[in-house]
C-alpha cells in the first residue's frame, strides 16, 4: 500500500492506493488538524487521518506541504512523520507535486491558490523558490493577492477622483461596509489569507461585467506569476516545462491565459501546462517510485524507519 498527501493552505487531500490498485481519497479542511503551534501534535493528527483512511501502514508516503518553503522545513516534517511509522517518507513543498502529477520529471511548479509560489530544484537536489511570502508581503497572482491588489486599485482610482467602478461596488457589497474607505479595515478584519482569498471570484466577475480595473488586476496577477518563473530560470532552474495549479488559476481561465501570455514574453523557451488532475496524484506517483526503490535524482532523499537515507549518485546505498 502507498499513500500521497497534498497539504494545501485551505484543504488537505489524502489518497491511498492498495496493492490491488484501488484508490481511496479524503479531503478535509487543513485547519481541522494543523494548528502550526505544535509540529509534533500536527504530524500525529495528520497520521491519524491517514491511518483511518488506509486501515494499515503504507509502505511509502509522499507529502506535498504548504508552508514547507525551505529544505529545512521539509526535512523537519519528514523526520517527524518518519519517526512515527515504519515505511519510507518523502516531504516536499506542495507545489512540487505538480510535475510528477503531469508526468514530467523536471521543470518548474507554480501554485496560485490561497497563496502563490514557484518552486524548482537543481542538480544539487536543493529547493529553489520564488514567492510564497504571504498575502501581507506578496503572493501576487494568488486568490488573496488578487483581492488585496483589487482593493489597492480601487483606492488608487478614488484618489484620482474617478468614479467607483463595478469592482469597487462588488467589494463594498461583499464586505458589507458603508463605503470604500472601510475596505482596508474590513479586509484586515477577515484575518487570514484563506478568508480574504474567498473573495477572489469578485475580481473575475467584475472583469466579466466589463470592469477594465478588474481586468488590469488579473493581467498584473498573470505578469507577477510569470515573474516568479523568470526568477527561477535566472537562478538555474532545470527544464522548460512549467506546470501550474491551485484553486484560483485552475478555476479561472482568465488568470491562466494572462500568465501564459506573460510567460511567452518573459521566458520564450518555457511551455506552460495547467494541471488537469488533483496534485495528490503526483504524491501517489512519487510514493510508488519510493516503494519500488527508485529515488528521483532531482529530489531530496527520503527517510526510512526514522533515518534519512544516504546516496551515491542518486541511488540508495
Amino acid at each position: 500500500m502507498i499513500a500521497g498527501i497534498d497539504i494545501g493552505g485551505t484543504k488537505t487531500h489524502l489518497a491511498v492506493q492498495t496493492r490491488g490498485g484501488v484508490v481511496r481519497e479524503q479531503v478535509v479542511e487543513t485547519t481541522e488538524w494543523r494548528t502550526r503551534r505544535d509540529a509534533l501534535a500536527d504530524s500525529r493528527a495528520l497520521l491519524e487521518l491517514l491511518w483511518a483512511l488506509s486501515a494499515g501502514q503504507p509502505d511509502a508516503v509522499a507529502i506535498g506541504a504548504h508552508g514547507c518553503d525551505t529544505d529545512t522545513d521539509c526535512l523537519n516534517l519528514q523526520a517527524l512523520i518518519s519517526g512515527q511509522m515504519a515505511g519510507t517518507v518523502l516531504v516536499l513543498n506542495d507545489s512540487e507535486l505538480l510535475l510528477p502529477a503531469s508526468a514530467k520529471r523536471s521543470g518548474i511548479s507554480l501554485i496560485a491558490g490561497t497563496g502563490s509560489i514557484a518552486v524548482s530544484r537543481g542538480v544539487d537536489r536543493k529547493m529553489m523558490a520564488a514567492g510564497g511570502w504571504g498575502w501581507f508581503l506578496g503572493d501576487e497572482g494568488s486568490a488573496s493577492g488578487l483581492v488585496r491588489d483589487a482593493a489597492r486599485a480601487v483606492r488608487a482610482r478614488l484618489d484620482q477622483s474617478e468614479v467607483l467602478d463595478p469592482l469597487g461596488v462588488m467589494l463594498i457589497e461583499a464586505l458589507g461596509v458603508g463605503g470604500p474607505v472601510d475596505i482596508g479595515r474590513a479586509l484586515g478584519d477577515l484575518g487570514s489569507a484563506a478568508r480574504i482569498g474567498s473573495l477572489a471570484h469578485l475580481v473575475f466577475e467584475a472583469a466579466d461585467a466589463g470592469s477594465e480595473l478588474a481586468e488590469s488586476v488579473v493581467v498584473r496577477g498573470g505578469e507577477a506569476l510569470a515573474n516568479l518563473v523568470e526568477q527561477l530560470v535566472g537562478r538555474g532552474a532545470i527544464g522548460s516545462d512549467v506546470v501550474a495549479a491551485g484553486g484560483v488559476i485552475s478555476s479561472q481561465i482568465r488568470l491562466f491565459n494572462a500568465f501564459e501570455e506573460a510567460l511567452a514574453r518573459r521566458v520564450p523557451t518555457a511551455a506552460a501546462t495547467l494541471l488537469s488532475k488533483p496534485p495528490v496524484f503526483g504524491a501517489l506517483h512519487l510514493a510508488r517510485e519510493l516503494a519500488a526503490g527508485h529515488r528521483p535524482p532531482r529530489l531530496p532523499l527520503p527517510h526510512s524507519a526514522g533515518r534519512q537515507e544516504l546516496h551515491n549518485n542518486g541511488r540508495v546505498t
